[in-house]
């Protein structure tokens, strides 16, 4: 057993790209609890998770990445350089740990007046606003979703080994900014052993039958 242990604790090791695949509940939960209007972009794919779960939700949901490793991909595109931009309402993400607060800010500027910006987050990122993030108490922050139980992030390279990652052990929030938003944030519980339930409820069935651009 250890030896099978050190073969593998390469594939735990930090990716490179920052590549890091959440828990099909968190997006699960996410669709269920927050409303979406217009089509939704995840510009950071992987494997394309977030996809699945908002077109099983009832949404039009598209993905691209910098590097392209599922079919759920469309394009291959470096979101901070403007290379690519698609007709989006909504923009829904895993951000790459190294590089999520610039990925945030450049969603927060080019969604449309009225979309939302959602992206899985550790849940420290709200403790850097008076220094490293001051301009957080000044962005369009509308929710804020504690998720529980703490989800499993591991590298991408572990997923599609096919190991199955054991409990997480940090706290993630979804944090969700809307264009124009001025309110004071919310907070709202994410508990995604109802995202598990709903799954169960399906039968494994997609619920992507009707796809719609928002929520009644």
């Amino acid at each position: 057993m250890a030896i099978v242990k050190e073969k593998l604790a390469h594939l735990w090791e930090r990716d490179p790209n920052d590549f890091y695949v959440e828990p099909y509940e968190c997006s699960r939960s996410l669709f269920r609890l927050e409303a979406f209007e217009g089509l939704i972009w995840d510009p950071a794919c992987g494997l394309g998770r977030i996809v699945v779960e908002a077109r099983a939700a009832g949404f039009v949901a598209i993905g691209s990445d910098i590097i392209k490793r599922s079919e759920l991909c469309e394009l291959r595109s470096d979101f901070l350089s403007r290379s690519f931009r698609p007709e989006f309402s909504n923009i829904v993400m895993n951000p790459p740990f190294g590089l999520a607060e610039e990925f945030v800010r450049e969603a927060i500027d080019i969604v449309p007046n009225g979309g939302k910006v959602a992206a899985i987050l550790p849940l420290v990122w709200l403790s850097g606003f008076s220094t490293k993030r001051d301009w957080l108490p000044l962005s369009p922050l509308k929710t804020v979703y504690p998720i529980s139980p703490r989800p499993s992030m591991p590298p991408g390279r572990v997923i599609e080994a096919g190991i199955r990652p054991g409990n997480g052990t940090k706290d993630f929030s979804w944090l969700v900014w809307q264009k124009g938003y001025s309110s004071p944030p919310t907070v709202v519980f994410m508990n995604t052993n109802e995202g598990r339930k709903s799954k169960k409820n399906l039968g494994g069935r997609s619920a992507s039958t009707k796809q719609r651009s928002g929520v009644e």
